[in-house]
């Protein structure tokens, strides 16, 4: 199934065909006559084919080419073959240029999708254009690109109507995954060949959103596994030869390898949903650079949660720690399992809120000086809120997009608006991996409550 996207230049079509067939590298200018040629651009999922866009260059002399083909008079029934002869008469020619480009895969048998901007007033010599494709007889629906106010749709609306079988408004730059489909859900009720194509083409990019959220849950429960674990360490020739200076070099060098994963989960993320060389703006993590680094103070008490809620959720990770101890003695411990794993919990992480946000102190073990893994209990939720927050980002971008992906922390973190249910589950994973390491479980389980979160949002 083929859809040809027409209108008139600088109206928003190579945006359109950019966000619905997610194609990032598709070029758009604000200047005219970006597009000179047709260029079909194809949505798949896998190796498979759903559908086609054809993104076509603007009317140029639309008045022009239809008085040509009113100089004849034309029953209805022949006006295709009408446009047909013009079309076999210019093209090639320089004149219309630009017409016979985008009728051409049209007379092919493209479906249409007429692009209008509405954010500028209704003109009446529009209505050439509009004529033009109705004498092609293949089905149509006009789309409102609307980037301002709102003031002139209804007048679009209204002229519109009268000529496509359907109007609908849709923002490029703003359509969420939903509106997507609600357009292709439009699109279903062109003609009976579409529909058959478009409901299979639909259920499958649903299929393929879920599986993009499962996998974007595990790059992200993967990063911070491994984050809360890591550990850098150095050999020491001689206890007495280590300086201040190697403390400070080590201590540099184990925050870059923590900003380096966080990177490499970021182009990860962009990759699961298509986007190509994303370049985004997030706080670098530099300490020394910006104020709200993930290893500065402010950001620590920004994102995150808050130190009563460590408390809180640090306790009910214990106890669901000690349940489990309960559990494996069939009940023989009389609960006391369930008690000393809250009272560890609340003790040991009310201990370390309340402190500053520090690395595991510098020691010599087996000649060698180690770092990490950092202990505060609010740095894998630091992780968690900052890596939601990108992914909100990258959920509310669309493929029309150009320049750098803003990622905003000004408003805080999305894990404290969590129920405490969810709070408490994700406190005992990461309890879980301090205590035990890295399993396939407890990511598994981190990518879990990640993927519930980001339904959340």
């Amino acid at each position: 199934m083929k859809f040809a996207v027409v209108g008139r230049s600088n109206k928003g079509k190579s945006s359109i065909v950019a966000t619905l067939v997610e194609n990032d590298e598709i070029l758009i200018a604000p200047t005219p006559r970006t597009t000179q040629i047709s260029q079909e651009f194809a949505l798949k999922v896998g190796e498979r084919t759903l559908f086609s866009l054809i993104d076509t260059p603007g009317f140029e002399e639309a008045p022009a080419a239809l008085e040509w083909l009113k100089q004849e008079p034309v029953p209805a029934h022949q006006r295709r073959q009408r446009v047909q002869a013009f079309y076999d008469t210019f093209q090639g020619s320089p004149r219309f240029t630009f017409e016979c480009e985008l009728l051409k895969p049209i007379l092919e048998g493209a479906a249409i999708l007429y692009v209008v901007d509405a954010s500028h007033p209704y003109r009446p010599n529009f209505e050439a254009e509009f004529e033009i494709l109705q004498w092609t007889g293949e089905p149509s629906l006009a789309l409102l690109n609307q980037t301002g106010d709102g003031r002139y749709v209804a007048d679009w609306q209204a002229a519109l109507g009268q000529y496509f079988r359907k109007t609908l408004i849709f923002n490029a730059h703003t359509a969420r995954f939903e509106e997507r489909m609600r357009i292709l859900e439009e699109l279903r009720f062109l003609s009976d060949a579409a529909r058959p194509i478009l409901d299979e083409a639909m259920e499958l990019l649903k299929t393929q959103h879920q599986s993009r959220l499962r996998a974007a849950s595990f790059i992200l429960a993967e990063f911070i596994c491994e984050a809360i674990l890591y550990r850098k360490k150095v050999p020491v020739k001689d206890e007495s030869g280590v300086s201040e200076q190697d403390k400070e070099r080590l201590l540099q060098e184990f925050q870059d390898h923590i900003r380096k994963m966080e990177r490499e989960s970021r182009r990860a993320l962009a990759q699961v949903f298509q986007f190509k060389g994303l370049d985004s703006e997030e706080a670098e993590l530099n300490p020394k650079a910006q104020p709200d680094d993930l290893f500065g103070r402010e950001t620590w008490e920004f994102l995150g949660l808050s130190r009563g809620e460590l408390i809180i959720t640090g306790t009910a990770a214990g106890a669901l720690a000690g349940g489990t101890i309960d559990a494996s003695v069939g009940g023989a411990s009389f609960m006391v399992g369930t008690g000393v794993g809250a009272m560890l919990g609340s003790l040991g992480t009310g201990y370390l809120a309340f402190s500053d946000p520090q690395l595991a102190g510098f020691k010599l073990a087996r000649r060698m000086l180690t770092i990490g893994p950092l202990k505060s209990p609010n740095f894998p939720w630091i992780l968690l809120d900052r890596g939601l927050l990108f992914m909100i980002s990258i959920l509310n971008r669309t493929h029309a997009q150009r320049g750098r992906l803003l990622v905003d922390e000004k408003h805080g973190g999305p894990t404290a608006r969590l129920s405490k249910t969810d709070k408490r589950m994700i406190a005992w994973v990461f309890q879980k991996v301090r205590w035990m390491g890295r399993t396939e479980g407890s990511t598994s389980r981190l990518a879990t409550e990640i993927r519930k979160a980001m339904e959340q949002l």
